[in-house]
């Protein structure tokens, strides 16, 4: 999972008054998304570099994941979250311009591939998920016929230490995190030759930022769309990245 959540909170200010400002939550998604980094991490960082040059600050609150949505609708100063994807959008939310496209699918033991047709073909695995993670649309009915042998855990890292250990079968994760993981946490790298990726998807995801169906939302929601292009955030991460990989867990 992109890639994948931050607050927009808009007002009208005079000439002479502060800048406006968009308030949106997410959740800690590293290196993405991390109130400890810079900025709040990159593509956090990216975001307020965008609505700085129309004019706006950007507020960013985290949450964990099970609260990030939730919070969100009921907090009357926030904006939008992020990430967010259409199948499972909060009411009353719009979802804005795609973001980042990534793959979600499932981690597994490389001495210990999982070949699949259909999904129901996952019921004799114990599958790992992070607490809060939706599942794909295509699981919906196996989740609510409770078909599914789900492990929940606080975080993707804690998940993919229980695979290496033989402790789950799989684990739910979105590829572009788990290659990251795999690539940069110390105990996972250890690990490197043990896990791989599912050869068969379960989604692609085209994530992007879910604004309030309000008068402020919609606002940041404009300028967001009529702002946003794909070349400029993928190289405002990719600057962040390299500027502060130091700093980077």
């Amino acid at each position: 999972m992109m890639i994948s959540n931050l607050i927009f909170g808009s007002y009208v200010a005079s000439a002479a008054g502060p800048a406006k400002e968009v308030q949106l939550m997410t959740f800690e998604l590293p290196p993405f998304a991390k109130e400890s980094l810079p900025d709040g991490g990159a593509a956090v960082a990216a975001f307020k570099d965008l609505f700085r040059k129309e004019g706006y600050n950007l507020k960013v609150s985290f949450a964990p994941v099970i609260r990030t949505k939730k919070q969100a609708a009921e907090r009357p100063e926030v904006d939008g979250y992020f990430p967010a994807v259409s199948e499972n959008i909060q009411k009353n939310f719009i979802l804005s311009r795609t973001v980042h496209v990534s793959t979600w699918g499932m981690a597994e033991r490389a001495d210990r591939p999982v070949v699949w047709r259909n999904v129901s073909d996952l019921k004799k695995y114990r599958i790992g998920n992070v607490v809060g993670y939706d599942l794909a649309a295509v699981l919906w009915p196996l989740q609510k016929a409770k078909a599914l042998d789900i492990e929940e855990a606080a975080s993707d890292e804690l998940n993919l230490l229980k695979l290496a250990k033989g402790r789950l079968d799989l684990v739910f994760i979105d590829s572009a995190v788990f290659n990251r993981l795999m690539q940069t946490n110390d105990q996972l790298r250890g690990n490197k030759k043990k896990l791989q990726f599912n050869a068969k998807p379960l989604q692609v995801y085209q994530y992007g930022v879910a604004f309030k169906n309000s008068p402020n939302g919609k606002e940041a929601l404009r300028v967001f769309n009529a702002s946003f292009t794909e070349a400029g955030y993928n190289s405002a991460v990719e600057t962040y990245l390299h500027k502060n990989k130091g700093l980077l867990p």
